[in-house]
């Protein structure tokens, strides 16, 4: 990434959103506010809102990223909350979290955190990364009648949606198809990438010492998908594919595959902007090797060049 901002051929990415009412949320078949599902672009298309480029890397990297102090709280007018449970917990530890980590409440303005909109505050604390002028270390006051005050008309307000019923520490039922979208993902993939699946997931599991565990992880796998649960059983060297894992809602059996879900599919037909490795050693061809470096040139990439020892 570094190389590739240096020589100009920036990253960037488009910034899309889904967006759909609390009514069609309703008849989703999946709660939209359970953090481990994700909600498939032919059901909800993406709206592109902009785009996100690195254009530059940090002046100095302790400054401008081990001192990012985001926070879910922060937000602008115009949006708010949802009920999600993992966002609900994150706004409330994030800012102990900071805390912790600078040691300061005045972490909101560090150069790379703070906002790109003037925010005015007489809020002072210790570990200052500005220099308040004046006396007024408060709101409201009466030594400063111009200064700033908080305002109901251009200040944040809470979207006023309407709840009901009781407030209870339980997983709602909607949240209890654990499979569903598991087995979305692993039919919407290429034959490489289901490849890749199972060889990470045999990779992974063969690090676990308990034979019970291994079972169990498979069994939960049938759930997703027979084919896969019975190539990680064969990679694991389990005498037979265990039986599938209970499970409260059994997983949707021929979910349509979404080809948003598959790297390979989405990716441009493209070197653009990638590095090539080429692997050379003593006796190379030359012309073939300037060929080469020139194609993938003129194709808008780096040639890296791995070889047993550095160049003079």
């Amino acid at each position: 990434m570094w190389d590739a901002i240096s020589s100009g051929n920036f990253p960037e990415w488009d910034l899309c959103l889904q967006l759909f009412t609390e009514e069609e949320a309703n008849g989703f078949d999946f709660d939209v506010l359970d953090p481990t599902k994700l909600i498939p672009e032919e059901l909800v298309p993406l709206k592109k809102v902009g785009r996100m480029v690195l254009d530059r890397m940090p002046d100095n990297f302790f400054a401008e990223t081990e001192q990012v102090a985001f926070c879910p709280a922060n937000i602008v007018p115009g949006i708010d909350f949802s009920n999600d449970p993992l966002l609900q917990g994150r706004l409330f530890s994030y800012l102990d979290t900071q805390l912790s980590r600078l040691g300061a409440p005045t972490s909101s303005r560090s150069p790379s955190t703070r906002r790109s909109a003037r925010c005015t505050t007489s809020a002072r604390r210790h570990m200052q990364t500005a220099v308040p002028q004046g006396r007024i270390a408060y709101e409201p006051n009466s030594l400063a009648p111009d200064g700033a005050r908080e305002s109901s008309e251009r200040g944040f307000r809470t979207y006023p949606r309407s709840e009901g019923g009781g407030a209870l520490r339980v997983r709602p039922a909607s949240f209890a198809d654990h499979y569903s979208q598991a087995r979305l993902f692993y039919v919407s993939q290429t034959e490489p990438e289901q490849n890749h699946i199972v060889a990470a997931l045999v990779f992974e599991l063969s690090k676990v010492e308990a034979p019970a565990i291994r079972e169990r992880m498979v069994g939960n796998l049938v759930n997703v998908d027979t084919g896969l649960a019975a190539r990680v059983a064969a990679g694991l060297g389990l005498p037979k594919v265990p039986a599938a894992s209970p499970t409260t809602v059994p997983a949707k059996r021929n979910p349509t595959p979404s080809p948003a879900l598959s790297i390979h599919l989405k990716a441009k037909p493209t070197i653009e902007g990638r590095a090539v490795g080429c692997i050379v050693t003593d006796g190379v061809d030359g012309a073939i090797f300037d060929a080469l470096k020139k194609a993938v040139t003129a194709a808008g990439a780096k040639l890296v060049v791995i070889a047993p020892r550095s160049a003079a």
